[in-house]
């Protein structure tokens, strides 16, 4: 008996042309591995917010046969520091398509909820009158959203154990309470950043991450103009299984609101008055974060 091969033939192509699509999918190098994921952390976000006023006023004239002048000066410092607990949720994946090799992209959401320290003082000095101030203190509500989403390219160096992958990002963050992005309020962001990824070993996988983005809209910034936002990254993914992945990092952020002034004069019925008023407001904070990812 006589065996033909030929009706094999129809379905050993098909399964050679879906050869590259399943293999890319099933067995990626590790730094490829840790950006084909869907993970969910608990989280720990430590932040510092600070903003501050100084005005002075000036006013001098006559009244009848008299000259009189008056100085008024005041300042004010609002601060919150403090950690809040919360959790983040992240999918990430890096795929071939349109004869373009390791193609990327992502979602991240993080949510933080708890109560942090806040200090207020206020001072101010008249010329006329005995200096006044006071200060408050206490705990406060704070509470905040990240929402972002980023595409690139990454490119594979070091005999594929080195992965480097530029992106575009964009998002939405909100707060409240304490100040973060814009006193209670949302804003959206874009930027670009870098991202590497370094198999130490072929279950360890270091992780590095650097952005930059504009605060759309800040609110804070004094004339809403658009303010730089920082982020710097380190963490590490590690394979337990062939599929179960521990994470575990910290990220950095830094944005400085700026500094507005604001200088006039006037003078009307005999009277001269002048006046100048300075803002700023910063804040920066630090997210530990570890989880469980699941690789696919």
């Amino acid at each position: 008996m006589r065996l033909s091969f030929r009706p094999l033939l129809p379905g050993l192509a098909l399964c050679a042309s879906l050869t590259p699509v399943v293999s890319a999918f099933a067995d990626p190098v590790p730094v490829i591995a840790v950006n084909r994921e869907i993970g969910l952390s608990m989280t720990g976000t430590f932040r510092n917010s600070v903003s501050g006023v100084n005005a002075r006023t000036t006013e001098t004239g006559s009244s009848g046969h008299s000259a009189f002048s008056e100085d008024f000066a005041s300042s004010s410092r609002y601060r919150t520091i403090g950690w809040t607990p919360g959790f983040q949720a992240d999918a990430s994946v890096m795929f071939n398509a349109f004869g373009i090799e390791n193609l990327y992209g992502a979602l991240h959401f993080a949510l933080e909820d708890g109560q942090r320290n806040y200090k207020s003082r206020y001072r101010s000095y008249s010329s006329t009158s005995a200096p006044y101030g006071f200060s408050v203190g206490g705990n406060d509500s704070s509470n905040g959203t990240d929402n972002r989403g980023e595409i690139g390219k990454g490119f594979l160096l070091f005999s594929s154990r080195f992965l480097l992958t530029p992106f575009i990002q964009g998002g939405y963050v909100t707060s409240g309470a304490d100040g973060d992005f814009g006193y209670g309020s949302g804003s959206y962001f874009a930027g670009a950043g870098l991202k590497a990824d370094y198999a130490l070993t072929s279950r360890l996988v270091l992780r590095g991450r650097f952005g930059w983005a504009e605060v759309l809209n800040s609110g804070v910034s004094y004339n809403n103009q658009p303010r730089p936002l920082w982020e710097g990254g380190l963490g590490m993914d590690y394979r337990m299984t062939r599929r179960l992945h521990l994470t575990a990092g910290g990220d950095y952020s830094y944005i400085s609101y700026g500094r507005d002034r604001n200088i006039g004069s006037s003078n009307a019925w005999g009277t001269a008055y002048s006046y100048s008023y300075t803002s700023s407001a910063l804040n920066n904070g630090l997210k530990l974060h570890a989880g469980l990812a699941w690789q696919f």
